[in-house]
């Protein structure tokens, strides 16, 4: 029994490798002399990890591998044995994470893939049961080929080369014609990619054989794959068969015609050809080498974070309030927000620097008061920032484990050491760097100086009141262990105002995944602001009239151990004099301590050296998730503001509909392009989530999901429960099984970014690629297409023209070769108004069938234009099949005399229903069939 516990606890661990830019972790993992180094898993290292890196070394041609696992282990595990304490690693930032199932994908692996093709992905998910339930990985496939699949698209950014059941973006079946003695033959191919046609049955789920709708198979038809098979590749397709052992490319014979989610992303290139061009091994990096090592392993335990606060006392703090704010905001963090268990010392500088408080324990009210009362406010002359810096690597955190600084200056450094000076240092250590900058002209190094420290990086105006200041406060303790989770605080409601109102009434929602030891606080300018103390009203209409006022934050502050959820209500009285203003924030931990709230998360794209929007705009994302279960149809919206326009913030809506920046619909993570740029510079980026009453928490399947072997040698006489694979195109979503979210909000700061470059003057954005395009039907006299909307500069705004092209050959759209396709064009607004619609709404447009053969099997494709002929993309390629006789559209008065006609020959119709159906069965089962050689791929 002990040694159960043992494996258990050995796979109950967090996973972490490398991504790239979103997580700023590919820094931690690098590829030298093609071994991978600081590879941070928590599996049982005796076999999956090894059995991996060998999988890894034959598919990337031996130029790559495993050399050095590390295996972290939570801060909780006291009796789990462990080599050493880890350096810097942590839960929050992990990129691949053994965790409990995902409600839509149960213990099926997976990766998070919120960006586009050669985007890292954020991380990987493995379940316990997964790990060591032999029977349960049978399902998904050998655990070491499993890794090695989701390895590529977290490191290189592909996709997978299958189709998803039920997904009409990513089949499982499509067709292709040929001309045989002058009869056109439509022919069947399973939705993969090889080198070689796979042997194999089709079958309907209960087990008999597949009926067919418009010569495809219908959604419950499966191809059932022969274990042995000729074929070699693909890993990113059926991965789980004995031979496959490498990536489709060139030499593969990439198939280029499926409607794969790498071919949709990737714009048909295969997956070697997008792996070659990853820094990895672009220019002949890490070259083929002839052996591969042992990996090497080592298992590593958590700490509590140490965080040293370098605090600016220089006498440029006093302009604009700022050390008054640094003051409260700093005194609040340690009084209200760090975890019991963390450390926390505080380093002053000016021109020098001074250790105020050595590292010191939270334990409770004491030790937190103490720490509060030495952040005062009297300033000194100069400013060395590279002095603060270097007291706290070399005095504080010297040594220390998961050490973080949190550094708040403005930024104007003038006294040696300067940040230059000990940067080489501080990133050779270890120490994670967090940067809070106030104003606009804060030194660009703080960024600088975050990134290449795994930091994180904020900026604060100074016209804030106090809730930017406190956001990246916060932003701070993702760096605390991952089992403190839902001791976390999240922001439910925040309120600034400046105005001659006499008494403010706010209502704010507490949902029902918080509600612990909720925290109220109305920071104020001036104490003679309030005019008496704030109060709350439940839901039920009681009085919360305990406020008191903390004179070491100069706050009104209101706990409540556990706040019921519904409409909640502040009110506050104050003096009317606009001078004044008023900061509320309300914060509040998950309801229960073994359950996790509703957390909204959020970042934007950015580099090292900034961001060139000339050649990759900003791309701001929000996920919000309970745990690992995606909130869909929340409101998300984000606001981006330069530093020298604080009060003209951009108000972007974040879209989860999987078109334009965003990759997937459904799984939580909302994004948009950011296509306004004022100027260049500093950019605060923030989000809001709430629900307008369509939020739902998707925690996955109702069905029976018992395990079952996705493969087999011989066809089952019984149905086929196989594991519905998990998720194509969107995240498969009931809205009457799910779960409401209920009425709730997040306030969350995404940190700021540097913009190196922006757009010239004038439309210099194309509209972004149409990925939905998609049949809606096809009738007597024409056939609909339906798509989202795209806009004039990328996923924003209303294009001016969309161009159809379409052919009966296949290969005319894949090679677009306009010589032999048929152009119709849509760009007059007036006459067709209903195509000319706002970025991410639906399209619905009729063609004509005398445009049409019958009898063909057609391929379309269509592209957008703005308002000065800059164009997209082509979208994905959509199929229809034109039947002999199409069958008439229903309208509303057709379908009143046909319900009067059933009724009197009911008996009729269904016989003749029934004759037809086995009828045209027979006909479909002569005239479709499955290759049993390989298409001209």
């Amino acid at each position: 029994m002990a040694a159960q516990v043992q494996l258990v606890a050995a796979a109950l661990v967090t996973l972490l490798l490398a991504t790239g830019e979103v997580t700023a972790s590919e820094a931690t993992v690098s590829l030298k002399d093609n071994g991978y180094e600081g590879v941070l898993v928590a599996i049982s290292p005796s076999k999956t990890i090894s059995d991996a890196s060998e999988v890894l070394f034959k598919a990337t041609q031996k130029r790559a591998f495993f050399r050095d696992v590390k295996i972290l282990l939570p801060k909780s595990w006291t009796k789990t044995p462990y080599d050493a304490v880890a350096l810097n690693e942590n839960f929050d930032e992990s990129d691949i994470r053994v965790d409990a199932p995902k409600g839509v994908y149960g213990n099926q692996p997976y990766t998070e893939q919120p960006g586009g093709c050669g985007d890292p992905g954020l991380y990987m998910h493995l379940t316990p049961e997964y790990l060591v339930n032999d029977k349960e990985a049978d399902v998904w496939g050998p655990r070491s080929k499993t890794l090695v699949h989701e390895w590529a698209k977290l490191r290189w950014g592909v996709f997978d080369e299958f189709g998803y059941p039920n997904d009409e973006m990513y089949p499982l079946f499509y067709a292709t014609q040929n001309i045989v003695e002058g009869n056109v033959e439509t022919i069947v191919h399973p939705n993969y990619c090889a080198n070689e046609v796979l042997s194999g049955k089709l079958r309907d789920i209960t087990g008999s054989e597949c009926s067919y709708v418009d010569d495809l198979p219908d959604k419950n038809c499966r191809f059932i794959p022969d274990e042995d098979q000729v074929a070699v590749s693909s890993l990113m397709s059926l991965y789980y068969i004995a031979n496959v052992e490498e990536f489709c490319g060139e030499s593969k014979r990439h198939n280029l015609r499926a409607p794969t989610k790498q071919n949709n992303k990737c714009d048909h290139r295969s997956v070697w050809a997008v792996i070659e061009t990853h820094s990895d091994f672009k220019g002949n990096n890490n070259p083929p080498t002839s052996t591969s090592s042992p990996t090497k392993f080592t298992v590593l335990r958590q700490e509590a974070a140490k965080f040293a606060l370098v605090l600016d006392y220089s006498y440029s703090m006093r302009d604009y309030d700022r050390i008054k704010k640094l003051q409260t905001t700093a005194r609040r963090w340690i009084l209200h927000e760090v975890a019991d268990g963390s450390s926390v010392g505080i380093i002053k500088f000016g021109g020098t620097a001074n250790v105020e408080a050595p590292l010191t324990m939270i334990e409770g009210e004491e030790s937190r008061k103490m720490l509060a009362d030495i952040i005062d406010t009297k300033l000194r002359k100069a400013t060395s920032i590279g002095a603060g810096l270097s007291r706290a690597m070399n005095d504080m955190l010297n040594g220390e484990k998961n050490a973080v600084i949190l550094l708040i200056t403005d930024g104007e450094e003038n006294t040696y050491p300067y940040i230059r000076d000990i940067q080489a240092q501080l990133v050779a250590s270890g120490i994670r760097v967090v940067t809070i900058a106030f104003g606009e002209t804060a030194d660009q190094q703080l960024e600088s100086i975050a990134q290449q420290t795994d930091g994180k990086t904020y900026t604060v105006f100074d016209s804030d009141s106090g809730s930017q200041l406190l956001d990246a406060f916060l932003g701070a303790l993702t760096y605390q262990p991952g089992d403190t989770l839902a001791d976390t605080r999240v922001k439910i409601h925040e309120y600034p105002y400046a105005g001659t109102e006499k008494q403010l009434r706010m209502e704010f929602p507490v949902d029902a995944s918080v509600g612990r030891d909720m925290l109220f606080q109305l920071r104020t300018s001036a104490v003679k602001h309030t005019v008496s103390a704030p109060y709350l009203i439940r839901p039920d209409g009681t009085l919360v009239e305990t406020a008191t006022f903390d004179s070491l934050i100069e706050s009104w502050t209101i706990k409540v151990p556990l706040a019921e959820a519904g409409i909640w209500t502040w009110i506050a009285d104050l003096s009317g004099d606009e001078n004044y203003y008023i900061q509320v924030d309300i914060t509040a931990k998950a309801r229960n301590p073994d359950s996790l709230p509703i957390i909204t998360r959020a970042w934007a794209s950015s580099g090292p050296s900034g961001v060139d929007a000339t050649v990759s705009p900003v791309i701001v994302y929000a996920e919000v998730k309970q745990g690992s279960n995606p909130v869909v149809g929340a409101t998300v919206r984000a606001y981006i503001s330069h530093t020298s326009t604080p009060d003209e913030a951009i108000e972007l809506d974040l879209l989860d509909n999987g078109q334009g920046a965003d990759s997937q619909a459904g799984d939580g993570t909302y994004s948009r392009y950011l296509t306004q740029y004022p100027f260049t510079g500093r950019y605060i980026v923030r989000a809001q989530a709430w629900n307008n009453g369509s939020a739902f928490i998707n925690s996955g399947f109702t069905v029976n999901r018992a395990p079952q072997r996705r493969h087999a040698r011989s066809v089952p006489a019984k149905p086929l429960e196989m594991q519905t694979y998990c998720c194509g195109s969107k995240v498969p979503f009931n809205a009457e099984t799910a779960e409401s979210a209920g009425e709730f909000s997040r306030y969350v700061a995404a940190g700021s970014i540097q913009v190196t470059k922006i757009p010239e003057t004038g439309d210099v954005l194309p509209p972004s690629r149409v990925t939905d395009l998609q049949v809606g039907g096809v009738y007597q006299a024409n056939l609909t297409l339906t798509w989202t909307a795209t806009g004039d500069d990328l996923d924003y705004g209303i294009v001016s023209a969309y161009e159809i092209r379409f052919s009966s050959n296949d290969s005319d759209i894949v090679d677009l070769d306009a010589e032999n396709t048929t152009l119709l064009t849509f760009e007059d607004s007036k006459q067709k108004p209903e195509l000319f619609i706002n970025a991410g709404e639906t399209v619905n447009v009729t063609l004509y069938l005398e445009d049409f053969e019958v009898g063909k099997l057609y391929y379309l494709v269509l592209r957008a234009a703005d308002d000065v002929g800059k164009l997209s993309s082509f979208s994905n390629v959509a199929t229809v099949f034109i039947p002999n006789e199409p069958t008439a559209e229903p309208t509303a008065e057709g379908l009143a005399t046909w319900m009067i006609i059933a009724i009197a020959i009911a008996a009729l119709v269904v016989v003749i229903a029934v004759i037809a159906c086995v009828a045209a069965s027979r006909s479909r089962r002569k005239g479709a069939r499955v290759p049993s050689e390989n298409p001209d791929w």
